[in-house]
């Protein structure tokens, strides 16, 4: 694949105009797996169309409809075919990536465009937890398992002149749009902004080549020949969404359409989020798809690869991304609600506080240790054993 810098910086920065425009307008957090997987995890109940649930519906109707409209003019850079791996590697890949960024509640678009600008720890440790082991995936299956195409050490080559005529449109396209939300009556807005947000959104990925399987390897693969494509979308993302978050985002203002904006917490949980990172890095680097491409790319791949096993595997993998966000879900649901109430026994004495559990759950307790607890002794056991030494003993206690 080709370097593309101004094609890619583009659509970055249509990316980064529709996670500004979200928040500015509806003060919500664009991250694609925590809009996805709620909503289609609250779509069975009757009445649940509505809100916030009807916010994240609309905005996935013009994420869609924005990959759609990538097809007539930038179909061969957004959709240039999808790679004929084994169905199995795509549902692992799927898995993985279903499961790690709803654990990791977060992926690039979540903790790369919305969670960077925020300032969040969560996120400055999530993003280069995922690209490195992402990296990693690559590494192996290009270099030293030698089961996908290796490519020579080297840079590659710029495109020049760029194809820049379609990412231009779109992008005035985009910024016309914005400014018409703006100025239409609140309640026409509640149902145009996020339709809005999602259409730029979409039109973004296809433009900046995030919906392209090789641009994303070539972009990862930093021993073979290295495009930095995909760089320039982080880059010039942040660049667009970083004021909305940096100035916006504080106690005294309000979203346009009113109520509050959007606030994940930006410490703690470091355990679920890392295991999540690794997760998503896993699946990305093994498939090169992540949320976003996943749902703009699964009706262009479909109805143009429909015939041949790869367009089935791709959509597969998107089915095991769904299945994989509502189980992880119910798990962390599980999870949370034990943490919360060993930590309600901490605070009481021993006995007092067995009693209020049922001996099924403390029996339970060994087991929610492991999936909680143990992957994080496994990471920082060996650091913390090295440093002992030099923690300072709580008071009225020496360490021996």
């Amino acid at each position: 694949m080709a370097f593309t810098p101004v094609e890619s910086g583009v659509g970055g920065m249509m990316v980064g105009l529709a996670a500004a425009l979200a928040f500015l307008v509806d003060g919500k957090i664009t991250g694609i797996s925590g809009i996805a997987g709620p909503f289609l995890r609250d779509l069975p109940y009757e009445g649940s169309f509505t809100g916030g649930h009807q916010w994240k519906g609309l905005f996935l109707l013009g994420l869609i409809l924005g990959g759609l409209a990538n097809l007539p003019f930038n179909r061969d850079f957004a959709f240039p075919g999808v790679i004929d791996y084994h169905p199995v590697r795509y549902l692992l890949a799927g898995l993985c990536i279903g499961s790690g960024t709803r654990f990791g509640r977060g992926c690039t678009s979540g903790h790369g465009i919305c969670g960077l600008p925020r300032f969040s720890l969560r996120s400055w440790i999530a993003v280069p937890t995922f690209m490195v082991m992402a990296g990693v995936m690559v590494a192996v299956t290009r270099h030293a398992l030698k089961v996908d195409v290796q490519n020579p050490p080297g840079i590659a080559e710029l495109q020049w002149p760029p194809k820049w005529e379609f990412p231009v449109a779109a992008l005035v396209t985009s910024l016309v749009l914005a400014a018409v939300v703006f100025k239409l009556p609140d309640s026409i807005r509640t149902y145009v902004a996020p339709l809005v947000s999602g259409l730029i959104f979409g039109l973004g990925l296809g433009c900046s080549g995030m919906t392209s399987q090789a641009k994303v390897f070539d972009f990862l693969d930093l021993g073979g020949t290295w495009d930095p494509s995909l760089a320039f979308v982080m880059g010039c993302g942040l660049c667009v969404s970083f004021p909305a978050y940096f100035f916006y985002d504080t106690p005294d203002n309000k979203p346009l359409c009113g109520g509050d904006f959007e606030r994940p917490p930006k410490f703690g949980n470091y355990t679920s989020l890392v295991i999540g990172a690794l997760l998503f890095g896993c699946g990305w680097g093994l498939i090169g798809i992540c949320p976003g491409p996943a749902l703009v790319g699964l009706i262009p791949n479909l109805a143009f690869q429909s015939r041949n096993t790869a367009g089935i595997s791709f959509a597969l993998c998107f089915l095991a991304i769904v299945v994989s966000w509502l189980g992880a879900d119910r798990i962390h649901q599980y999870i949370v609600q034990r943490q919360e109430r060993y930590a309600a026994v901490s605070d009481e004495s021993l006995t007092g506080g067995l009693k209020s559990l049922s001996p099924r759950e403390v029996k339970g307790a060994p087991r929610v240790f492991t999936i909680a607890v143990a992957p994080c002794m496994v990471f920082y056991g060996p650091l913390y054993g090295l440093f002992w030494p030099c923690i300072p003993a709580p008071r009225g206690k020496k360490n021996k």
